[in-house]
């Protein structure tokens, strides 16, 4: 028969506090991260702690051989980052792209439909219907073109400052490819007019016209 855990989650993402769950005893904490991000919609990189602890609890660990046993608590945070996007897409301000570039878009390659970015930070992802304010800043909607998994409701974010663009991983968990080169969550990396995107199996390319 397979072990199972009662755990407390105190979730501090979004003030959402603590929640009972049940679940198994070898479930990685990567999984059970995946999990949490997945049911409360929340973007970023999260960490879970046991209380009264500053050390990260290993993500490739299972529960049992991390020593965690029933009715125990855990923490749930998110992992710093000083990029400053996060906080933009927090505020849920439009802002506009410089006056230099009469249209900013980009195109999907396969059905060759095109997305027109009207304002930044520009949101990659999915339409999330449970919660229409998080929709403010959607820009990329990849929900009717593929039913997956891999494609986060915030994926990936466009920026733009002094003329030069940049993409951003801001979910840390589904991967963002440019040009074919995994990009690191949280650091935002220079894009090119021409240059490609893998987001899910949706391949985009990223296009300016000035």
């Amino acid at each position: 028969m397979m072990n199972r855990l009662n755990l407390t989650l105190d979730i501090k993402p979004n003030s959402i506090g603590q929640r009972a769950v049940n679940v198994r005893s070898s479930l990685t904490v990567a999984n059970l991260i995946a999990t949490i991000q997945d049911k409360f919609n929340i973007d970023g990189e999260l960490m879970l702690l046991r209380p009264n602890s500053s050390q990260a609890l290993s993500t490739e660990a299972g529960l049992d051989q991390l020593g965690i046993g029933d009715n125990s608590t855990l923490t749930c945070m998110k992992i710093s980052r000083p990029s400053g996007t996060l906080d933009a897409i927090q505020r849920a301000e439009r802002k506009p792209f410089s006056r230099k570039f009469t249209r900013v878009f980009v195109r999907e390659q396969n059905t060759l439909f095109e997305f027109d970015l009207r304002w930044q930070p520009a949101l990659i992802g999915r339409l999330d219907a449970r919660d229409p304010k998080r929709n403010r800043l959607l820009a990329v909607d990849l929900e009717p073109f593929q039913d997956s998994p891999t494609v986060s409701r915030h994926h990936a974010c466009i920026t733009e400052a002094n003329g030069l663009f940049y993409i951003e991983d801001i979910q840390g968990r589904n991967p963002v490819y440019l040009d074919g080169k995994k990009i690191k969550y949280g650091e935002r990396v220079p894009l090119s007019a021409g240059a490609t995107l893998k987001i899910g199996q949706m391949t985009l390319v990223f296009n300016t016209i000035g």
